[in-house]
């Protein structure tokens, strides 16, 4: 009679070290997920029991994945303070926007550049999803429809620029992308409306398929800094209200 092997998890086999390594990971994207969502609030304590008992992952592999989010902003660490989520203001919203019109306008140009049919074919699909995403959720108020029209926002946004051969240019974009996503995911009733939202991506897709570098970047510009003072007017009156 043949023996039967147990089911394992289909890390089981690995090699310790990158065993470790894929449960790093995936906490990481986990935490990332959660602190952008605004599920982990800004500001708040990470404490490493019951943040291992959350995302179900061992002391060393949740202390790296913390420590690769506060490389990247997401995180804050001290000493003294430990772990916490990162916080927000007005200050740190206008250098992610500047910045992310930056690097965004650059990896768009060269998008624009280099870009073929199936490029400009992405650009298309992505929009329509997107627009039909924000006649049906955006300005809904609760989170799954919140969630749903990000997702196809931050599609949009990945295609403009995948054309872009700069892998490096690109992941700092989606970096930059995840931080002002974390603002806009706080301000969940925040003053969005969706015909503008919707006339905003219109023209930007028009200005990339017309393949006007100048004016795409101009419109990508606009529409950054549009979003990021319609947060800064709700950072204002939350501080006001004390929220």
């Amino acid at each position: 009679m043949a023996d039967t092997l147990p089911d394992l998890p289909e890390d089981a086999l690995l090699p310790d070290g990158a065993r470790a390594a894929t449960l790093s990971l995936e906490a990481l994207e986990r935490i990332r997920q959660d602190i952008v969502a605004g599920a982990l609030k800004p500001d708040t304590k990470l404490h490493l029991g019951s943040m291992r008992a959350r995302y179900g992952v061992g002391l060393s592999p949740l202390r790296e994945a913390l420590s690769r989010l506060a490389a990247d902003g997401l995180v804050s660490f001290s000493g003294q303070r430990g772990f916490r989520v990162a916080p927000v203001s007005r200050a740190d919203l206008v250098d992610i926007t500047r910045s992310r019109q930056i690097i965004e306008g650059a990896a768009l140009r060269l998008a624009i550049a280099c870009g073929g049919d199936d490029w400009e074919a992405e650009i298309v699909t992505s929009h329509h999803l997107l627009r039909r995403a924000t006649e049906r959720h955006l300005g809904a108020g609760d989170d799954a429809g919140w969630a749903a029209w990000e997702e196809r926002h931050r599609a949009f946004h990945a295609a403009l620029v995948s054309a872009c051969p700069l892998n490096a240019l690109k992941s700092f974009r989606a970096l930059l992308y995840d931080k002002a996503e974390r603002y806009r995911r706080l301000m969940l009733a925040g003053p969005f409306r969706a015909e503008e939202v919707s006339a905003e991506h219109d023209l930007l897709r028009d200005a990339v398929l017309a393949r006007d570098p100048d004016r795409a970047v101009g419109v990508l510009e606009e529409h950054i800094a549009i979003t990021a003072d319609l947060l800064d007017a709700e950072l204002v009156r939350m501080e006001a209200s004390g929220g």
